[in-house]
This record gives C-alpha cells, structure tokens and sequence, in this order.
C-alpha cells in the first residue's frame, strides 16, 4: 500500500491555504504510477519523495500535477519537509530539496517549515503589461506602481494594483496572452503594515488562481526592493503575504527580502502546515 498526507500549507486551519499531497516513501513508483496517483488525489499538486540525485542533497522530490511532473519543487517544499519531519522520515532543522536538478534550502519543522533563495534575482521592467491587465479584466489605470518580470528561479508578472482593483479583477482564461504570460501575480501593497494583498492567476500553467504561490511570494520580494518599498538600508527586512481570501482559502507567507546595495539579493518563505488527511492507497495496476 502507499501511505500518504493531504497538507494544507500556509495555515494553521484545515482547508485553508493551498493543499498538497505528500507520498513520503515513493522510491518503487513509476513515473506512471506517480501520475496515477496524482489524478486519483485530483490535487493542484502531488509530492513524490524519493532518493536524491545530487551530492548534498537531503531527499529528492518529484512533483506530479494531474496533467503531467512539474520541474519545480519551490511551492511544495514548505509542504514536503514538514510532512516528513511530522513522519518522522527527517530531522527537524536544515535541509536540501533536491527536485529536477536544483537544490532548495529548507528549514524543516513539523508544523511549518522555511524556503530560502540566494542570488541575483530576474528583473526585467521591459514589457507592455497592457494585454495581461485586459485579461484580468483591469486597465493601466489600475496601476499603483513598476510592472516587473521577476523571480528567484521561476519568473512572475508582477501588477502593482489599488485594493478594489484587486477585488474586482477576474481573469478570462480565454485570452490568448496567457501562452506568452502565463501568470499573473496582482499585487496591493500596505506601505504602513508591510503587506502585500495578492492575488496569482496562472492560467497558462493550468491553474486559473492559486490560493498560496510561495515562489511569488520570494519574487515579490525582489519587486518590493526595485520600488524602494522598503527602508533603504542594507540588510534583511520582513514582509507579509496574504492570499487566497476571495477563493475561501486564507494563506499567510510569513517572507524576507536580504538587501545588499538596496538590491535583492536573498529571501526567504515561511508558511504554517496543516494535516488535513492521511491514508494508504493500492498502488497502481494491482487489485
């Protein structure tokens, strides 16, 4: 039988946040098999863990959505580690995800656990977010501040949007622009309380709005420090995400941004975790 977990990262309440699924001992599945068992939990994602790779690494991971394996581990490690501290599977404290070919730093802890990024941070301003407003329903007149591409690894789309533009946006998954801009991340920023309102759309990646996106929340924070939004000295300053209201989901990314000459250069994510299921499943292709 396979045993499995149905977590919910970045809150403390069953059924908020975003849900994951967390097969801690998946060294025997197939491909197919982990597919498989992908759609029969019709979660947006599946964690697989499996023996890692690379030199350094703790445990590797493959993550599987119903339509296919997703190169990226970044969202699903708040998840992944704290299930297995919770399984007793790994040693709360440091540890290094390995999922399709890149390491990712974790502190891990049986109810929540940390994502920290290093680096040069992608910037790029250079691009008409006209179409990706029409597509959200909103205008350039909606604008609060810089459109960004930006990330830690994977890159966003980041509109600096009013408050009630952020609640009335709506996104058409029709629109041709998501095969080019496949997400868009909208953001209203509370100056004063250092927190950013957000709101992910991301069609183009087969998800017409994410409940918690940790990878945006550590690209946000490379915006946040192009805007000159946070105090100017060098050093690590702290910044709220809160996401996934309007879907009936509440998400809290606890995140900081490292500044270095008033640039990015280091961040980090820290979400609560849930259990909200547990079970064993008949592997795949056996009665």
């Amino acid at each position: 039988m396979i045993a499995y977990e149905i977590v919910d990262m970045f809150t403390d309440t069953p059924y908020g946040g975003c849900a994951l699924g967390v097969v801690p001992d998946a060294a025997a599945l197939s491909t197919a098999d982990m597919l498989a068992v992908a759609r029969e939990t019709a979660l947006t994602e599946t964690a697989f863990v499996v023996p890692p790779a690379l030199p350094g690494s703790t445990y590797g991971v493959r993550v599987m959505t119903p339509d296919g394996e997703s190169p990226y581990g970044g969202h699903s490690a708040v998840g992944t580690a704290s299930a297995l501290v919770r399984a007793g599977r790994l040693a709360a404290g440091e540890a290094v995800q390995e999922c399709g070919g890149r390491q990712l730093a974790v502190t891990a802890g049986a109810d929540g656990s940390t994502l920290s990024v290093a680096g040069e941070p992608l910037l790029r301003p250079e691009w008409d977010p006209g179409p990706l407003l029409t597509a959200c329903g909103l205008t350039d007149t909606d604008l609060t501040g810089t459109p960004r591409l930006t990330g830690f690894g994977p890159a966003f789309h980041v509109l600096p949007v009013g408050a009630k533009a952020l609640t009335r946006a709506a996104a058409d998954l029709t629109d041709p622009v998501w095969a080019d801009c496949p997400d868009a991340v909208l953001v209203a920023w509370d100056q004063a309380g250092r927190t950013a309102r957000v709101r992910v759309f991301a069609p183009g990646y087969g998800m017409p709005e994410d409940p918690a996106c940790a990878s945006a929340a550590l690209g946000l924070g490379a915006w946040l420090a192009e805007e000159k939004a946070l105090p100017g000295a060098d050093g690590r300053h702290a910044y709220q995400v809160r996401q996934g209201e309007g879907l009936g989901r509440p998400a809290t990314l606890s995140c900081t941004v490292d500044l270095t000459g008033g640039r990015a250069t280091a961040a980090t994510v820290h979400g609560r975790v849930t259990l909200t299921a547990s079970g064993r499943m008949t592997p795949p292709g056996r009665p």
